[in-house]
């Protein structure tokens, strides 16, 4: 498994992740702490890897690949906004 498609791998699980968090916090927080909730969820993945391959000394994979972590963390966003409309038209 090359570098590249381990990190297809993990943007595509982080996003199916998003989505299925998205909609049972939904179901078991409040307004405010499924905001909360949800922006821990999209912004936390990409900082905690980009942390960890800094700390194992892939400082330079890290500059590489730093624009992957930003957009990674902006499409979480756009699917948890999506995944928060849908759930809410559909009564999740």
């Amino acid at each position: 498994m090359t570098l590249d498609s381990l990190f297809l791998l993990l943007v595509t699980t982080y996003l199916v992740l998003i989505a299925y968090g998205v909609v049972g916090a939904r179901a078991r927080l409040a307004g405010r702490a499924r905001g909360v909730a949800a922006g821990l969820a999209v912004v936390l993945p990409p900082v905690l890897i980009a942390l960890l391959l800094w700390a194992m000394g892939e400082g330079a994979l890290v500059v590489r690949w730093g624009r992957l972590f930003v957009a990674m963390g902006l499409a979480g966003a756009v699917v948890a906004a999506v995944a928060d409309r849908v759930a809410r038209r559909v009564g999740a």
